[in-house]
C-alpha cells in the first residue's frame, strides 16, 4: 500500500495503490480523506483537487478573475451603475460634509460603518435592481433601535442616486422602522449571577465566566476555536468580532487573559468532551438536522446558548419575582462584566477596548496601513475576589456615557 502526493499542482491530492487498484483521495481542511474515485485518470483527479483547493480556500483563479472583470466592464452601464459605485460616491460626499463641518465626526463615522456593511451585501447589485424587499431583509436582522438609524440613511442614499440620475424610484421610501420598546429586562446583579452559576452544568459555567471576564458577545464566543484562536503559551485569545466583519476596519482584538478568565478557558480546553470549539457540550440527544446545522456535533449555536442559560436561570428561581420577559438573558452577562470592571476601578478606555469599542486614538496604534491589520492588544484582568461586592449599589447607574452605551448594546 502506497500513499503519496503525485505532484505540486495537486496539493492535498493523495493516491493509494494496492492489489485491488488505485484510489484517489482529497485531504480536507480537517484532515479527513474524501474519496475522488478508483482507477480514474490521474489528470481527472488533479483537476478535481485543484478545483477543491480553490473552493475550500475561498480563492478565485486568475482566469476566472480576469473573465469576471471583463464581463463586468462589458455590462457596465453609467446610467445604472452597481451599488458599489453609488455607495463609494455617497461615502465621498460624507467626507466632504465632514471637512466642511456640516456633519459631526461621530455622525459621519457611524454612517460610514453602515455603508461598509451595505457594501458587503449589495456591492454587485445594480442600483435600479434594488428593491424594498432587499432593504427590508437587512432591516429584519436589526433591533428596533438600530432600524431607527438605518432607515433614514437608506432613504438618503437613494435620494442621492435619484439626484445623480441613476434611478427614478426610492426603494427605501416604503420602509418603516419598528418603534423601539422601552427596556423592560432587568440587569444581572453579581449575587444573582452566582446563584445561576452554582446550579448550571460545567460547560455553561465555563461559557458564563468566559463571557463575564472577556466582555465578548454570544455570537463571538461560540465561534472561538481552540487551535486557531487561543495561544496557550501567552495565555491570549484572538477575537474577530462578528458584528464588525463587513466594516472596512473590522474589530480584531487579542486578549491577554488574567487568572480567572484563563481558568475558565483552560477548563474548557481540557474538558473530557473533545471539540475544536472552546464553548461546547455533548447534547443528550442529536438528530441529523442538529448535526447539519452545526460546524461540529458538540459545538454550541448562539440560540442554544441563550435557551440553556434561560433554562438554568429559571431553575435557580433567582428571578421568580420578575415576569419572564423582564428577566436578564445570557447577553446581559456582558453588561454585568462591564459594570464589574468599572466598579473595580478599571479605566473606561480599558473596558471599551476589551469590549471591542476602542477609540480612534487606540485603533491608530494597531492599523498599520499594510496588507495585514494587526489586532489591538487588550487585557482581561478582572479578579472579582478583589472587589467588595457588599459596597456596590447595583441600582446606581452613574457611569461614563460611553460605558452606558456599551451596557445598552444589543446582540447583533
Amino acid at each position: 500500500m502506497n500513499l503519496k502526493r503525485p505532484n505540486r499542482l495537486a496539493r492535498n491530492l493523495k493516491i493509494m495503490r494496492n492489489q485491488s487498484g488505485t484510489y484517489y483521495y482529497y485531504k480536507m481542511p480537517d484532515g479527513k480523506l474524501e474519496s475522488l474515485g478508483k482507477d480514474i485518470p490521474e489528470s481527472v483527479a488533479i483537476d478535481a483537487a485543484t478545483a477543491l483547493n480553490i473552493a475550500l480556500t475561498d480563492q478565485e483563479s486568475l482566469v476566472n478573475r480576469i473573465a469576471r472583470r471583463a464581463e463586468e466592464l462589458r455590462n457596465y452601464n453609467p446610467r445604472n451603475p452597481p451599488m458599489s459605485q453609488v455607495l463609494d460616491e455617497y461615502s465621498h460626499m460624507l467626507h466632504i460634509a465632514l471637512e466642511n463641518e456640516k456633519q459631526a465626526k461621530n455622525t459621519v463615522s457611524i454612517k460610514l460603518s453602515k455603508l461598509e456593511e451595505y457594501m458587503g451585501i449589495w456591492s454587485k447589485i445594480r442600483v435600479q435592481d434594488m428593491r424594498t424587499f432587499d432593504l427590508n431583509n437587512l432591516l429584519k436582522t436589526k433591533t428596533p433601535h438600530a432600524q431607527q438609524k438605518h432607515v433614514p440613511l437608506m432613504r438618503d442614499i437613494f435620494r442621492y442616486a435619484i439626484n445623480s440620475g441613476y434611478c427614478d424610484i426610492n426603494p427605501a421610501d416604503q420602509l418603516k422602522a419598528k418603534e423601539p420598546e422601552a427596556r423592560i429586562r432587568h440587569r444581572h446583579t453579581f449575587d444573582s449571577y452566582m446563584q445561576i452559576y452554582k446550579i448550571s452544568p460545567d460547560w455553561l459555567k465555563r461559557a458564563m465566566d468566559i463571557a463575564l471576564y472577556s466582555l465578548q458577545r454570544r455570537s463571538d464566543l461560540v465561534e472561538i476555536q481552540i487551535a486557531k484562536d487561543i495561544d496557550i503559551q501567552s495565555c491570549s485569545i484572538k477575537i474577530l468580532q462578528r458584528k464588525t466583519r463587513n466594516y472596512k476596519t473590522p474589530v480584531h482584538i487579542n486578549i491577554k487573559m488574567g487568572g480567572p478568565l484563563w481558568s475558565a478557558v483552560s477548563d474548557a480546553i481540557t474538558s473530557p468532551t473533545h471539540c475544536p470549539y472552546l464553548i461546547h457540550c455533548r447534547p443528550a440527544r442529536m438528530d441529523r438536522r442538529d448535526i447539519a446545522a452545526k460546524p461540529h456535533p458538540f459545538a454550541i449555536l448562539p440560540d442554544y446558548l441563550t435557551k440553556q442559560f434561560k433554562k438554568w436561570r429559571d431553575k435557580s428561581g433567582v428571578y421568580d419575582h420578575l415576569q419572564p420577559n423582564e428577566r436578564p438573558s445570557f447577553h446581559d452577562i456582558r453588561a454585568l462584566g462591564i459594570m464589574l470592571y468599572f466598579k473595580a476601578g478599571y479605566p473606561k478606555e480599558y473596558i471599551m477596548a476589551l469590549a471591542g469599542h476602542a477609540t480612534e486614538d487606540m485603533t491608530n496604534h494597531y492599523i498599520d496601513g499594510h496588507e495585514q491589520t494587526q489586532p489591538l492588544q487588550v487585557a482581561a484582568g478582572l479578579d472579582i475576589s478583589t472587589i467588595d461586592m457588599s459596597n456596590i449599589n447595583w441600582k446606581d447607574q452613574r457611569i461614563p456615557r460611553e460605558l452606558a452605551k456599551l451596557i445598552d448594546d444589543e446582540e447583533s
